[in-house]
């Protein structure tokens, strides 16, 4: 299969060597964090690199920067519905990943929101998608782990993340230890500071 990679780092390093160990084809286009406005300037590689692949993947610092890549003049979206899937596995709001999933339909493509975290056993994703996208996503997420969730629908997968750090915030601040499985220490610490949850859940 022929895979297309926008973007760079260890995790994306990472994910790429495995998906070459297993006999995928990769066509990877880089990203500098400190261009943030480098996709101005490379529309037409992008629209190239969608139109050769069967699935893109992404790992990008922000939401402008990912809307950029898919939206821009001759981006990705400019390649649909030649390009199978597109799995986003940058950290986003949820409703910034519905909104591009939801254009991505429209458009007569798929967009799965699939943000990668490092978690005790390695690395996490959850996913956010319609079934079918999901499931094919799933198929090549699992060659670089074994820790793939689904959360649900678009932008799903993008609220099991944040949820789950909120989670771990609340537990660091409630001094949760192993001897509170159902985590009743937590519960009313959440109550008693509810809006500091909020706030947090909002970031």
């Amino acid at each position: 299969m022929d895979i297309g990679f926008i973007g760079g780092g260890e995790v994306a390093d990472a994910i790429m060597d495995r998906l070459r160990e297993v006999g995928h084809r990769l066509h990877h286009h880089s990203h500098s964090h400190s261009h943030a406005h480098s996709y101005d300037h490379a529309r037409g590689p992008l629209r190239a690199l969608a139109e050769r692949c069967d699935v893109v993947m992404m790992l990008l610092p922000d939401s402008r920067t990912v809307e950029r890549a898919l939206f821009a003049d001759a981006g990705l979206a400019s390649a649909l519905p030649g390009v199978g899937l597109l799995i986003d596995l940058s950290p986003l709001p949820p409703e910034s990943a519905a909104a591009n999933a939801a254009r991505i339909a429209d458009l007569g493509g798929q967009l799965v929101d699939a943000p990668v975290s490092r978690g005790a056993k390695g690395y996490r994703i959850d996913l956010g998608g319609s079934d079918a996208a999901c499931a094919w996503a799933e198929s090549v997420l699992r060659v670089f782990t074994s820790t793939v969730e689904r959360a649900g629908g678009p932008g799903a997968g993008q609220r099991a993340r944040l949820a789950r750090s909120a989670d771990r915030t609340a537990g660091r601040t409630a001094g949760r230890t192993d001897d509170d499985p159902d985590g009743l220490h937590r519960l009313l610490r959440l109550m008693a500071f509810d809006e500091a949850d909020c706030a947090l859940s909002a970031g």
